[in-house]
């Protein structure tokens, strides 16, 4: 059988058909629509009728951003897809005539790495992925722990740092703001003096940019703490890194050795290690679900 699979971003939608191996027979990548003016879900049908034109289609599994209540398909919260939000998504997509499934994108990764992926034999994992945020996704005694109202794993809102001033703990201290691939970028640029990419960054490091390697030694820091801050509080037996920074081989060591630093006992008690999906862990975890969901 065929599913139709979607990660749903604020910039992109990546989507495609998969079979119940997760094998990609196809797979496309359409621009979000512009938020507030009704166009995302018609874009989401659009998508679905077309794959049917084509395949035989058995559901739709999609992966989105925020918090969902995963058998309703309400979304209370939808971070930058802002149509989703307080939407009922199975509802509003009915019109397709599809079984419709869907999870928070880092529980799908989480449930990725369940599947296939590096934690095929835990019982208990943490997915941290590092991106324009911090997502969390938490994996206790072989069930995904979703928390009240689907909260559980927003990790990017814990505070790393307090300044007496409370009401701007979180702006200027969250782990978002200070362990994501968007946070080490920006902190980049503004030590060298101009804007930098990610992958311009680790080259200047490289060749020994005094800027780029105290970035750097700041971003490490904060993903460090924030990873045993995690390890002390629900003591995994791994936690997985991932997003496209985690694609960096220096980022897994430098974690662990400022892990090391801050308590060595806390690496025996989790392993450290990169995810094994990158740009497909989102679709692979939603279709996950959704065939989990339909044997349940």
């Amino acid at each position: 059988m065929n599913y139709v699979v979607m990660d749903i971003g604020g910039s992109s939608i990546k989507h495609a058909v998969m079979n119940e191996k997760a094998e990609c027979l196809t797979s496309e990548k359409t621009v979000t629509p512009k938020q507030g003016e009704g166009l995302t879900f018609p874009c989401l049908i659009q998508i679905i009728e077309d794959y049917k034109q084509h395949f035989q289609i058995s559901g739709v599994a999609l992966s989105v951003s925020g918090a969902v209540d995963p058998v309703s398909g309400y979304v209370y919260f939808a971070g930058a897809v802002t149509d989703l939000m307080h939407k009922n998504v199975k509802e509003e997509l009915q019109c397709v005539n599809l079984p419709v499934e869907l999870d928070n994108d880092v529980n799908c990764v989480t449930l990725a790495e369940k599947w296939m992926g590096h934690a095929t034999e835990c019982q208990s994992f943490v997915c941290i992925a590092a991106g324009t945020g911090i997502g969390g996704g938490i994996f206790i005694n072989g069930e995904l722990y979703r928390g009240n109202k689907g909260m559980a794993g927003e990790f990017g809102l814990m505070t790393l740092h307090y300044n007496q001033e409370l009401e701007t703990a979180i702006d200027q201290y969250s782990y978002s703001n200070l362990g994501s691939s968007r946070a080490l970028v920006a902190n980049a640029s503004k030590k060298l003096g101009y804007p930098v990419t990610g992958e311009v960054l680790f080259e200047l490091a490289e060749q020994g940019n005094e800027q780029a390697l105290a970035a750097l030694d700041e971003f490490y820091n904060a993903l460090a703490i924030g990873a045993a801050n995690i390890i002390h509080a629900l003591a995994p037996e791994k936690v997985l890194i991932g997003g496209g920074i985690s694609a960096q081989r220096s980022v897994i060591d430098e974690v662990k050795e400022r892990i090391r630093r801050i308590r060595e006992e806390a690496l025996d008690v989790s392993e450290i290690d990169r995810c094994y999906f990158q740009n497909d862990a989102g679709k692979v975890g939603a279709l996950y679900h959704f065939l989990k969901s339909a044997h349940s």
